[in-house]
């Protein structure tokens, strides 16, 4: 009796339990379903799958963030974790109802993935890596041909994750449409767009930041370049203007949790540069980039910057001087298309019903 008495007094409370989890990365917390009964139904429970994101996203380095791409030599989706030396990639097991065909990448949100499955009258797959939880979404646009764009975000102020896309005809006849898909209604509706230039065409895979969904794109026939945002609360679209610069080969991406722009800058000895936007005003960084990198920048991490060349995944410091690299088999020319920033999160997606819900993981 004795050493059971002393057994219980050395189980912590669950409150206090819960505290040191969500700190955990969310690979140990799935190992650790299986501690118990009481962790099982803790781990699985879906307000503890918001506060251990939140509690991840809320920190000054988020050691939840991975880099997914899209392998181009076997049909399988890889992952790195940026936060470690990049020496290794690993595989994630892609849905089944598109283990065959080529995909792309739309955006990523909260842990989840946006697929574009290219096939005629495939649906769109919303994808939790990490879960294997995934739902299928209607395709809006009948004719696959058509060139077509969009992106994932989430709408806090009513709790629903929505995929927005555009997509125009077909020479002269070229109209840019917007619709959004509301998951917890399971319904689309089209987006007003008068007021956007005619020949409006999307370049980027979208960014999700602060509520609002960005892409790089192309406003006119003289390749003149803006930045589309659209505001999920408020359901609206509109153009944001570009920090002054004489730079080209213009790459959107998020920087410590901002909007962020690299641009190639030819005007001062051939150097990328990376601006910011904070509190709606443009910052660029002192970043050092010499242009015989020839990086594409993607984040921040532990004062490093982490990007690509060619087919390496690279780190550099800030002066420029090149830290780590990793080859990663993503040969396609449209690599934007093929690889995105995403948190690993348990978090699940709302059903129409209210509460939240996963399709059969295959």
């Amino acid at each position: 009796m004795k050493h059971e008495a002393e057994a219980e007094a050395m189980v912590l409370p669950l409150e206090l339990v819960e505290k040191i989890l969500v700190w955990l990365p969310v690979k140990s917390l799935i190992r650790f379903r299986c501690v118990s009964k009481q962790w099982l139904s803790l781990i699985s429970d879906s307000r503890f799958a918001i506060l251990h994101y939140d509690t991840a996203d809320a920190a000054p380095t988020n050691k939840n963030t991975r880099l997914l791409y899209l392998s181009s030599e076997v049909p399988e989706a890889r992952c790195v974790d940026l936060e470690a030396s990049i020496h290794g990639d690993y595989a994630l097991q892609l849905p089944l109802s598109c283990r065959h065909f080529c995909l792309s990448i739309l955006g990523s949100c909260r842990g989840f993935i946006l697929l574009r499955i290219h096939v005629h009258g495939a649906p769109l797959l919303l994808w939790n890596p990490v879960t294997g939880s995934h739902r299928s979404v209607p395709y809006p646009v009948a004719d696959p041909d058509v060139p077509c764009w969009g992106g994932l975000g989430y709408d806090e102020s009513c709790d629903d994750y929505l995929v927005v896309v555009g997509w125009g005809g077909i020479g002269h006849k070229w109209k840019p449409q917007w619709e959004y898909f509301s998951v917890r209604t399971n319904f689309w509706k089209e987006i007003e767009c008068g007021h956007l230039p005619p020949h409006l065409v999307t370049v980027d895979c979208a960014l999700f930041c602060n509520g609002v969904l960005y892409w790089l794109a192309v406003k006119d026939m003289e390749v003149n370049f803006v930045i589309v945002a659209f505001d999920l609360a408020g359901k609206h679209l509109s153009m944001v203007s570009f920090p002054t610069s004489g730079g080209s080969r213009r790459l959107l991406k998020l920087f410590a949790g901002c909007l962020g722009i690299s641009y190639l800058n030819f005007t001062e000895d051939q150097k990328t540069e990376i601006w910011v936007m904070k509190e709606l005003s443009w910052t660029r960084l002192n970043v050092v980039l010499p242009y015989a990198h020839v990086i594409h920048p993607l984040c921040f991490t532990k004062g490093e910057l982490v990007g690509t060349k060619n087919n390496e995944l690279v780190k550099v410091s800030d002066k420029g001087v090149s830290v780590k690299s990793l080859r990663i088999s993503c040969r396609d020319r449209d690599n934007d298309s093929k690889m995105v920033m995403f948190t690993e999160s348990l978090l699940s997606l709302p059903d129409e019903f209210g509460g939240t819900g996963e399709e059969q993981r295959k």
